[in-house]
């Protein structure tokens, strides 16, 4: 589904003029949402943000700040940046029919966290449905300083590859 709205751009490779960037906190391909198989995510219900279908079994802190979680669950975890950026993170909902089974959180629900801190261990068999790839939903949280976002299309390798690049609103 299209959103005339949408500040999500994708591309095969980032504009180095863009220096507004967040590195990718898992390993894990980029795919437009509609690859996610969580229908509140598929109908953009969930905002405008992209699907990683994961490859590791870690999350990372992508920047320095305030870190915090909903539950045990995975849902709605949130990195706030000191500047006031905002990146959300969801696991798909039948995630909480585990009831916190397959996270192994490596932080308290709310913690100053450094870049590149390990903050969570996810068990993919765990968490897995048979048939569906395990992934996340990342957006990054609407800002009025934010013109549009930038994503490229492919792999991540987590903590070296830049998932995202934003550009401001000109002064």
């Amino acid at each position: 589904m299209f959103s005339p709205f949408s500040l999500l751009h994708w591309h095969t490779s980032l504009d180095p003029q863009l220096k507004l960037r967040i590195r990718s906190p898992v390993d894990a391909f980029s795919h437009q949402r509609m690859a996610s198989s969580d229908a509140l995510m598929v109908c953009g219900l969930q905002g405008d943000g992209l699907w990683l279908e994961l490859r590791g079994t870690t999350l990372y802190s992508p920047f320095s700040g305030l870190f915090s979680r909903k539950n045990q669950t995975g849902q709605h975890i949130q990195f706030a940046h000191p500047s006031g950026l905002k990146l959300a993170l969801d696991f798909p909902l039948y995630c909480q029919d585990k009831h916190g089974l397959g996270f192994h959180w490596l932080v308290s629900e709310q913690a100053n966290v450094q870049a590149g801190q390990a903050l969570l261990h996810y068990d993919k068999a765990q968490l897995s449905q048979p048939g569906q790839n395990f992934g996340l939903f990342l957006r990054i949280v609407p800002h009025p300083k934010i013109h549009s976002i930038h994503c490229r299309t492919g792999y991540h390798q987590a903590l070296q590859d830049d998932l995202l690049a934003i550009q401001l609103v000109s002064a």
